[in-house]
């Protein structure tokens, strides 16, 4: 289990690995479906596990989506006295294993309504949230207002991390010069990939949410620029100086007229980046802005940067408005970002990326293993209930369907 869930492995890694070791103890092996089930059967017991009934849970919640119609509803908690206590005060970002998975819900139409309902049922549960953290979507967005209307004292909170990347975005789609860089960029990387200087190409860019690491791009561009030439020169010493200045000259030399608008971008992506260590790190309270204003007193706020700064204090401003004066709370939701990071890596291992037994594995992120546990979960949870669970939530696979065309249109041929 801990080869699956911490190492990364897939199922048919960890077979052949445990096939290895069994030559030397002389044991039985598992199979690699057998693993499979393992990790399904525990991760339903994970998520259908009675969780503790409390007044004072922070909610996390995101929708993702994979082939097909269907999207997912992800809520993950954590007492607020639990990260005051122990997260707050070690100064650290939440671990996956800090909070657990509250609900898994899929559904076809992600509407506001159905959000609502959601988070009412999940309530009747486990309590009414104090705090609710979310990237914002208009689904999610709709959906908490709705519920806020019948419990007003519930808090709801934008996360910063993407509160920063959508500012950034705005700014940087909206800069002729930025979108320019970015085209050079990616036409330097497939003239350099195949030539000596493939050591040098640009950072590869994201086809999705490219704004959450910006710095990639102006970080290589910052360093290249200051690069002194007889670094270059030891390592591409067979070539002869004023040959090496040439080829670098024909290849790099369209970063010249980027030269002054490099350290803007980077500064703007240095503000966002300082707060989103702050908040994820400290919290979010009165003093945020004043700590925020002393970390980036070091950082040249030319009358370029005035503006986006003032954009980054209305959200702390807009955000500040629903925390009593003694009161700290969280501000991001990366914790569940990275499971889903971490779940896409099993997911991206399927015949066909849709939702079934893999959507398993975020509940089972959370968990503490313990051979307790573990023992307890296979003991609760059988084969036939994880096949009942799939087939209740899901019905007929992709995978299934389009078995059924390729083996239909065989059938339907005939022999010349």
């Amino acid at each position: 289990m801990e080869q699956v869930i911490e190492g990364g492995n897939s199922y048919r890694g960890v077979a052949a690995t445990m096939k290895i070791f069994s030559r030397s103890f002389f044991t039985e092996c598992p199979r690699y479906n057998s693993i499979r089930n393992w990790v399904g059967r525990i991760g339903l017991y994970e998520l259908l596990r009675k969780k503790e009934k409390r007044d004072d849970w922070i909610f996390i919640v995101d929708l993702t989506l994979e082939l097909g119609k269907e999207k997912v509803l992800v809520i993950y908690g954590i007492s607020q006295e639990l990260w005051t206590e122990n997260i707050l005060a070690e100064e650290r970002g939440l671990k996956h294993t800090d909070g657990e998975i509250l609900g898994v819900e899929v559904t076809e139409s992600a509407t506001g309504e159905w959000i609502e309902n959601t988070l009412e049922n999940l309530s009747q549960n486990v309590g009414i949230p104090r705090q609710i953290v979310t990237d914002n979507g208009s689904n999610l967005k709709k959906g908490i207002k709705l519920y806020q209307e019948k419990n007003p004292e519930i808090i709801s909170t934008y996360d910063v991390t993407h509160a920063m990347a959508n500012l950034l975005k705005k700014e940087l789609v909206s800069s002729e010069s930025y979108q320019s860089f970015m085209t050079d960029c990616h036409r330097c990387k497939q003239q350099l990939k195949q030539t000596e200087l493939s050591f040098l190409v640009p950072p590869s860019q994201r086809s999705q949410c490219r704004y959450f690491n910006a710095e990639r791009l102006t970080d290589w561009a910052t360093y290249l620029l200051n690069c002194p030439l007889n670094i270059l020169e030891n390592l591409l010493n067979f070539m002869s100086s004023d040959k090496l200045e040439k080829r670098l000259k024909y290849k790099l030399a369209w970063l010249d007229k980027y030269q002054s608008e490099i350290p803007l971008w980077a500064t703007m992506i240095e503000m966002t980046r300082t707060l989103e260590k702050q908040l994820k790190i400290s919290g979010l309270n009165k003093e945020s802005p004043n700590h925020f204003y002393k970390k980036i007193s070091h950082l040249l706020i030319s009358p370029p940067l005035e503006l986006f700064y003032h954009k980054i204090v209305n959200y702390l401003k807009n955000e500040l408005i629903k925390v009593k004066d003694n009161q700290t709370i969280m501000a991001t939701s990366d914790v569940l970002e990275s499971i889903f990071g971490k779940y896409k890596n099993f997911s991206k291992r399927c015949p066909l990326k849709d939702f079934r037994q893999t959507l398993l594995t975020i509940p089972l992120l959370t968990m503490k293993l313990t051979t307790n546990i573990v023992q307890q979960a296979l003991s609760t949870v059988r084969c036939r209930d994880l096949s009942e669970w799939i087939d209740e939530i899901f019905g007929q696979s992709m995978l299934s369907k389009r078995r059924a065309v390729i083996t239909g249109s065989l059938d339907d041929m005939k022999t010349a």
